[in-house]
């Protein structure tokens, strides 16, 4: 007689155990729905009034743009610069922007827009479990773990900063629409199902290409073609119109998507990230980084123990539960994505989805230089939708105590150690899953006290850094805003990245402004330099390790490359100008950069500058000897790639010399002379002024 293997098709099962998951008690249900009230009830705290104490300038950036659209009136505001070739179209911007209509670009607003992300994170968990054939029961105890926050990272990315957790249920409706399409049989509803997936497609590739083929793309893809090609019974249910709706759904939403995309691109600013400075890792690199994975894994799911605390403490204790609980969740994760080609049934699509999504991910965790595992707790969040979903598909897997009992005890174990992981998560951990249970560590800089104190000596607009910018601008219910800058060079610079241009505009704010600065950072700013300027310090204030440098003025209308528009002259001249070949020397009542007659090369380069887009004048302060042969070039040029938008060559020069050019976006300029080895080539200066719209 032939022994058949056992189906891997999955019961039905509807209530929870007396045997297995199936024949519960009526009890059950009411117990899950009230762990899941009071889950939600510590992440409505959480959101609301602990996430105060981690907020920070990642954060911040949704209110930022949300403030920036409605003062431009338009979805993509011109003058704000994105990063790393993102636009954001589906993110927290959307839920704050009607509160905005009420109430300031505060924490309230950021809380409320938090509230909405959470809701639909928790809605996408709860239809996800719905795709699989358990109970009710279990469905609400999985969604209620994932209310739980689970670990004081995963909290941070899925509801309090909230980024990934608009990825998780975005990718969660994605994969049901696709699901629900594949199954209907009615024209209307493979119609209606199909516009509602392009729609999502669009909505995700539109923010980036790139990155949306490696989370969305091409995970569903595959999906869908597993659950058009795995032979089987089910295969007659797909219907000739589901299949062409969810060919046409994909192929329509990634086309239209990146249509939009590269039309938005070209009218937006962008702070990008040079794609070719991604690189495949050595050998040697990667096998490491396969250890760090494993710890970024523990991380993500609380499991990891607070280094150095002891084994038989509250913390060391807990902490241990805690590993237990992530090891076995690992474990039934791992198993879900090997056996993911094998379930049947709605459930199918989900799991090959979630799998591609996580091994796609990990591959480029260990393999490229796209994470820094230098720093695995911050590089570990780009784990956390795929990761979310394979746990989902992990733990809603039909169980049976008698036939499978160490699956049914393993899962039991987590979700035990999971439903009650709330208070520790949303009250006792950090940001970086790091537990105190008996009393937190303060943060660093108090802002909302910053904010009061600096209200109270009447200071309203200021520059700090970009960690201490956005945050204050928010916490204060934006009485104080406070505006990101970089300390690159001896003067403070704007930081035009997740930033506003209008934000360093002369008329941006008149009045007294401050610089908010740490020691360090104080140490690098030339405040001779400002003095001269017509910028000197009327008075210093301290708060804590931050020292607050007050102005009399706005001090944009006075810095050099501050206003990018340059509707006022600004001269560059060759002290501490950049150069390649030439030596500063006197000449007349000033300094020269000077390159002799014999030698060729870039006199000066820079200043690498951002221009905003229009049409402008350069004038040359230049000295050239005469030789018919051209004795220098100069040219204004994009950077980094380097694009010459216009140049001139000079057979001799005694003063002034002039170059315009026009460039169609928001651009960073160098202006460039180049000694041709003819003659000896002097430059003084470069004065920069805008010569039309």
């Amino acid at each position: 007689m032939s022994i058949q293997e056992p189906s891997l098709a999955i019961p039905t099962v509807q209530n929870f155990p007396a045997e297995g998951f199936s024949k519960a008690r009526s009890y059950w249900l009411p117990a899950a729905l009230l762990i899941l009230a009071v889950n939600f009830c510590f992440l409505v705290f959480y959101v609301f009034v602990e996430y105060k104490k981690f907020f920070h300038a990642d954060s911040a950036m949704k209110m930022l743009l949300a403030r920036e659209i409605i003062y431009s009136h338009t979805f993509f505001p011109p003058d704000w610069y994105y990063g790393n070739n993102d636009i954001v179209v589906v993110f927290g911007q959307l839920f704050a922007i009607p509160a905005m209509i009420f109430l300031p670009a505060g924490f309230t607003v950021h809380a409320i827009s938090g509230l909405v992300t959470s809701v639909l994170v928790l809605h996408s968990v709860w239809l996800a479990t719905g795709l699989t054939q358990i109970g009710k029961t279990q469905r609400t105890l999985i969604t209620a773990s994932m209310a739980a926050g689970i670990s004081g990272l995963l909290a941070e990315n899925l509801y309090g900063q909230a980024s990934y957790g608009t990825i998780l249920y975005m990718s969660l409706y994605l994969i049901c629409c696709l699901v629900k399409l594949m199954r209907q049989q009615s024209t209307k509803h493979v119609v209606l199902w199909s516009v509602l997936l392009c729609a999502l497609i669009m909505a995700e590739f539109w923010g980036n290409p790139q990155r949306a083929l490696i989370t969305i793309g091409m995970p569903l893809v595959i999906a869908a073609l597993w659950s058009t090609c795995r032979p089987g019974d089910h295969r007659s249910h797909v219907g000739r119109a589901s299949l062409l709706g969810a060919a046409a759904s994909i192929c329509a939403g990634i086309g239209g998507g990146t249509i939009l995309y590269t039309v938005t691109f070209a009218h937006v600013n962008n702070a990008a990230r040079d794609a070719s400075s991604i690189k495949w890792l050595p050998y040697d690199t990667i096998v490491g980084n396969l250890a760090v994975l494993g710890k970024e894994v523990l991380i993500i799911f609380g499991g990891l123990p607070p280094a150095d605390s002891e084994l038989l403490s509250v913390i060391g204790l807990y902490g241990a539960l805690r590993m237990i609980v992530a090891i076995l969740l690992i474990w039934l994760i791992l198993r879900a994505v090997a056996t993911s080609a094998r379930l049947d049934g709605e459930v199918g699509p989900l799991a090959i989805y979630g799998s591609v999504a996580l091994l796609s991910v990990c591959f480029l965790q260990v393999a490229t230089t796209i994470p820094n595992l230098a720093e695995p707790i911050a590089s570990s969040r780009y784990l956390v939708p795929s990761l979310v979903t394979m746990a989902i598909v992990a733990l809603a897997t039909p169980l049976d105590m008698r036939q499978r009992p160490i699956e049914f005890l393993s899962v039991a174990v987590v979700l035990a150690g999971l439903l009650t992981s709330a208070y520790p998560t949303f009250v006792k951990s950090d940001l970086r899953s790091h537990l105190g249970l008996a009393q937190q560590q303060p943060r660093a800089i108090d802002f909302s006290g910053l904010a009061r104190y600096l209200e109270d000596n009447g200071l309203a607009y200021g520059y700090a850094t970009y960690w201490n910018a956005g945050p204050l601008s928010v916490l204060s219910d934006e009485h104080v805003l406070v505006r990101q800058i970089t300390l690159d060079g001896p003067l403070p610079m704007p930081m035009r990245f997740l930033s506003s241009d209008r934000w360093y505009l002369a008329d941006a704010w008149k009045g007294e402004t401050f610089l908010l600065l740490k020691q360090e950072d104080a140490n690098k700013v030339d405040w001779k330099q400002l003095a001269a300027l017509g910028l000197p310090v009327s008075r210093k204030l301290q708060f804590g390790e931050l020292g607050i440098f007050v102005f009399g003025e706005n001090f944009a209308a006075k810095l050099p490359g501050w206003d990018i528009r340059f509707k006022q002259p600004v001269t560059f001249h060759a002290e501490g100008a950049p150069t390649l070949v030439g030596s500063l020397q006197a000449r007349g009542d000033g300094k020269a950069l000077v390159a002799p007659a014999n030698v060729k090369g870039a006199l000066v380069y820079g200043p690498y500058v951002s221009i905003a887009r229009g049409t402008y004048r350069l004038t040359f302060d230049l000295e050239a000897g005469s030789n018919p042969a051209a004795v220098a070039r100069i040219d204004a040029a994009s950077s980094p790639a380097g694009t010459v938008m216009a140049e001139k060559e000079l057979t001799e020069s005694h003063g002034p010399q002039q170059l315009q050019f026009s460039i169609d976006r928001t651009s960073t300029m160098e202006f460039r002379v180049w000694a041709l080895g003819n003659g000896e080539v002097a430059f003084k200066s470069v004065t920069l002024q805008r010569a039309g719209p």
